[in-house]
């Protein structure tokens, strides 16, 4: 579950309403994970966090960083996507991916995985929905080639990358 207020993603004893309901952890600034990161970024920590998704069949987490409360710190900074690997053996989280999305989005937001046919990590796709408050969003796919940019000039709530028009999805 993704409290974008708290600033944490939590994993819940839930097993399809048969669970506890207990906390078995909490991602995030002050959560119960350390942190393997940049040495160098001040503010490694996501917050009020978007599209929260536990990637299917990794230990990945994608997550679009609106950055609300590092702003209050580091005013200039843009809005982020970000990719963890959560390891819950050793209770470490390591930030894979934090790319830069070139602008400031204080809410709304998408995060996405992008896979090929192999069900095998090929780039991932992030939405800044609310850019310059609501007067624009931006799109951005990044792969290890490079970054395809689309820009809209209104708010958009969320987006996602599809493989092609006649295949669909095979996650759940």
């Amino acid at each position: 579950m993704s409290i974008r207020h708290q600033d944490w993603v939590i994993k819940i004893d839930y097993q399809n309403g048969a669970g506890t309901g207990n906390i078995h952890w909490r991602l995030g600034l002050d959560g119960d994970f350390t942190l393997v990161g940049d040495a160098n970024d001040p503010y490694p920590w996501f917050s009020h966090q978007h599209d929260v998704e536990y990637e299917f069949g990794t230990s990945h987490v994608s997550l679009f960083d609106n950055g609300n409360t590092r702003f209050v710190q580091f005013p200039n900074d843009n809005s982020r996507g970000q990719l963890w690997n959560v390891d819950e053996s050793t209770m470490t989280a390591t930030l894979e991916e934090n790319l830069d999305i070139g602008i400031k989005s204080t809410a709304l937001g998408s995060a996405q995985m992008l896979l090929d046919s192999r069900q095998k990590p090929i780039g991932l796709h992030y939405e800044a929905g609310d850019g310059n408050g609501g007067g624009t969003s931006q799109t951005m796919s990044f792969y290890r080639p490079g970054t395809l940019n689309m820009v809209s000039n209104t708010a958009t709530y969320r987006t996602a990358q599809m493989r092609d028009m006649y295949t669909p999805s095979t996650q759940p």
